[in-house]
């Protein structure tokens, strides 16, 4: 499964590839992290609404190929948000 992490936003629309891996290539522990990392925020962001406005910075993480699952979160998530993503960001 391909994961792409993305640092979004700001006053000058920032848009910069911080993180882009695919989980085949990934020894099996480091695998299981990113899937768990995946599904916590899926739980958390189904949950939580996120803040809404353009000159907030943000992470969107795509996963799959092509469109993908695209989760939005604050450079400044809430709690439940913050391990999965420093996960993610980590691989």
């Amino acid at each position: 499964m391909r994961v792409k992490i993305e640092r979004t936003g700001g006053f000058a629309g920032i848009e910069e590839t911080v993180a882009a891996y695919d989980t085949d290539d990934l020894p099996e522990q480091e695998a299981a992290k990113v899937y768990d990392a995946l599904t916590a925020i899926e739980a958390a962001t189904a949950q939580e609404p996120g803040e809404v406005g353009a000159d907030l910075m943000t992470y969107r993480i795509t996963v799959g190929d092509g469109p993908g699952k695209v989760y939005t979160l604050p450079e400044e998530p809430q709690p439940s948000l913050a391990g999965p993503l420093t996960a993610l960001l980590r691989q």
